[in-house]
């Protein structure tokens, strides 16, 4: 009896013309976020600083004022300040740095000429190499400053990203209640509670940390660079600026300028170097257990891992923005999860305190 031959299936994919315009959608975005990165970075930042700013407009619209009037007088007063430190500091810093960019193979020979490091230079090439770096870097330095054109368009650009970022932070610091309402507009009441009290969170951690952030540098540049001038270290207020924009960085910032400051004063003297080396360990024992608990408080509750991995992350994505607004974010994001997952963790611990004790082991056994 012969068998009946299988017949054959055959198998329709069927693409609806939603998915296709689902897919060419994101395709779209995608592309149009490349494109446009660069104008995307500056409304993140100017978010980011609408956010940090409106701790001071509102407690300045709490007192009587209103809230265009507050957010134009706050964004006008920190960049008014942000200008007259620019006047008073960029061409005595732009020459202290050229100095000591020019003057870096001197440096770096005279502290390859100290005891301690002629005996790391007898077993490494570290010596070497920093002297080759350091000489590459000087010759460089007339070429990069050659181009006037180049660096007159880069300052021009500079200034338009600065002068649009102004803008756009005014107009955000003002209309972040109008946008806030319009989002809970469209929320149920108990889902409009809820993301409002994640707001405010939010909004008050990271206004702290920043606003924390800036004052510490500050404090940090000001006593470093104070303690580097006193010791005779040359490029005082160069290194005093770079120690607090190295300030700004959380847990490495502080290491960082401890290094360069020291290295630099090691020019000097061993014991200038020592000296200086002492003063940047004792500000930052002052600075974790003092002024980092007093002036921030608790605005950031995450381990030291998520932080340092936080910055990390962040620098490879937006560079030294990125570094810098990290660690908020990161906080930020722990705050919405945490209340995410608010529900679960009050269920899994009433069920671990109606269990009877002992009940794991013997399930387990």
């Amino acid at each position: 009896m012969a068998t009946p031959e299988r017949q054959s299936k055959r198998v329709e994919i069927t693409v609806s013309a939603r998915t296709i315009a689902t897919v060419l959608g994101v395709i779209a975005f995608t592309w149009a976020f490349v494109a446009a990165r660069q104008a995307v970075l500056w409304v993140f930042i100017a978010l980011f600083l609408a956010i940090v700013l409106s701790t001071p407009v509102t407690w300045l619209q709490q007192r009587g004022m209103k809230r265009s009037s507050a957010a134009l007088l706050v964004v006008l007063g920190v960049f008014a300040v942000f200008g007259m430190l620019g006047y008073v500091l960029v061409s005595r810093f732009v020459t202290a740095v050229r100095n000591l960019i020019e003057d870096l193979p001197s440096i770096v020979e005279s502290i390859r000429a100290s005891d301690l490091f002629q005996r790391i230079d007898e077993r490494t090439d570290l010596g070497t190499e920093l002297q080759h770096r350091a000489e590459s870097i000087a010759a460089d330095l007339p070429s990069k400053l050659g181009d006037v054109f180049e660096v007159g368009g880069k300052v021009f650009g500079l200034g338009l990203g600065a002068l649009t970022i102004s803008f756009m932070t005014l107009f955000l610091v003002i209309d972040l209640p109008n946008l806030s309402r319009s989002l809970h507009s469209l929320l149920y009441p108990r889902e409009s509670a809820r993301i409002g009290g994640l707001e405010e969170r939010i909004t008050r951690t990271i206004g702290r940390y920043a606003l924390g952030a800036v004052v510490i540098a500050a404090i940090a540049g000001t006593v470093q660079g104070t303690a580097a001038w006193l010791i005779g270290v040359p490029f005082a207020l160069a290194l005093g600026v770079i120690a607090g924009l190295l300030g700004l960085i959380p847990q490495v910032g502080a290491t960082l300028a401890a290094i360069v400051l020291s290295l630099v004063a090691l020019t000097q003297g061993v014991p200038q170097a020592l000296i200086m080396l002492g003063v940047c360990v004792g500000y930052q024992q002052l600075e974790n257990y003092v002024l980092q608990p007093t002036i921030q408080g608790r605005a950031v509750e995450i381990s030291g891992f998520f932080v340092i991995a936080s910055v990390v992350v962040g620098a490879e994505l937006l560079g030294i923005v990125g570094a810098l607004i990290a660690v908020p974010l990161t906080a930020s994001a722990q705050i919405v999860i945490r209340e995410l997952t608010a529900e679960r963790r009050r269920r899994v611990a009433l069920a671990h305190s109606e269990s009877p004790p002992g009940a794991g082991e013997a399930g387990g056994g």
